[in-house]
């Protein structure tokens, strides 16, 4: 037997190996970013959200990790430093093929909200397939699809510009 094709065969584990281990997920505020693959991602405590897919109109089971958690673990002020300037913080959630959604931090805050939001690898206990994986972003509750975001890549913790739009 020849040992090309078993060479072969080890470079390609090898590659498999090493697309695994990199970033699928980045989260970052201030000067603070956490790059997460998606074995990371599933090492980290889950969370299971019934919600009803506004695309499709039927209910799925979805295991992800809580937004909330990814971004306290990159310093969002949440619980009582969730005043003030704070208040004005809002978070970028950006797709690969460059869908991009806007959140106001106080969403992700217990205190304000009783949903929780998160970023999802699984959907009916598979992992998310096609287009749709291999992250999610689940948002129970809002009526239209539009903040479901597929194939996230990173989220953001930003402070718009001071003064805010000019008012007509």
């Amino acid at each position: 037997m020849s040992r090309t094709p078993f060479i072969a065969l080890i470079a390609l584990a090898a590659s498999v190996r090493i697309l695994a281990a990199e970033p699928a997920l980045s989260v970052s505020f201030a000067e603070k970013t956490h790059q997460l693959s998606l074995e990371d991602l599933g090492r980290l405590p889950h969370v299971v959200v019934v919600a009803t897919d506004p695309h499709e109109k039927v209910s799925h089971r979805y295991s992800g990790v809580s937004v909330h958690d990814l971004l306290a673990s990159v310093g969002a002020p949440f619980g009582d430093k969730m005043r003030g300037p704070a208040l004005r913080l809002a978070v970028l959630v950006r797709s690969q093929d460059g869908y991009t959604v806007l959140f106001a931090l106080p969403e992700f805050d217990e205190s304000f909200s009783e949903r929780t939001i998160v970023i999802a690898d699984r959907v009916d206990g598979a992992p998310l397939a096609g287009k749709s994986g291999p992250l999610r972003l689940i948002a129970p509750g809002d009526k239209h699809a539009a903040r479901w975001a597929r194939m996230v890549a990173s989220i953001e913790i930003f402070q718009p510009a001071p003064g805010g739009p000019k008012r007509p």
